[in-house]
């Protein structure tokens, strides 16, 4: 990746910070409980068939269980057979608490889809753009 690429792409007219605090709380009130990486434990999960999804704690291994008692959830994992796309919500004040996940570039109340694996955001943004249609749809 050349220096003056991201690996990160602003969604959030596709996936609005409400959008994330309604698929967050669902999870949240509706998901059950499952580690998905060596990173954390006891990651919120929720099954949608198609795809999995996981949320991650703002503060990082801090929270080593994801306590939604010790902090906030900035961290949105969809994962089927094939891909891994992460959600990252940086909310205002995010930015100058140091909230994990952050990168240089991003800006506050906005969502964005990082490119963990470096696959190339282009490459995956279809699919991505199924699931996260899914989401919105929740009731």
């Amino acid at each position: 990746m050349a220096s003056n690429q991201t690996n990160f792409q602003k969604i959030t007219n596709q996936f609005s910070i409400e959008d994330f605090e309604k698929v967050k709380e669902f999870i949240l009130k509706k998901g059950n409980r499952k580690t998905y990486r060596n990173y954390d434990n006891n990651n919120p999960f929720c099954d949608f068939g198609k795809f999995q999804s996981y949320l991650g704690s703002d503060i990082g291994q801090q929270n080593i269980n994801n306590n939604p008692k010790l902090s906030d959830f900035n961290e949105l994992t969809l994962k089927d057979n094939n891909h891994y796309f992460k959600i990252l919500i940086v909310r205002k004040g995010d930015i100058q608490a140091l909230k994990k996940g952050i990168q240089n570039g991003m800006q506050e109340n906005e969502v964005y889809f990082a490119d963990v694996y470096q696959k190339g955001l282009d490459n995956q943004i279809e699919i991505l753009s199924e699931y996260l249609k899914l989401l919105r749809d929740l009731k």
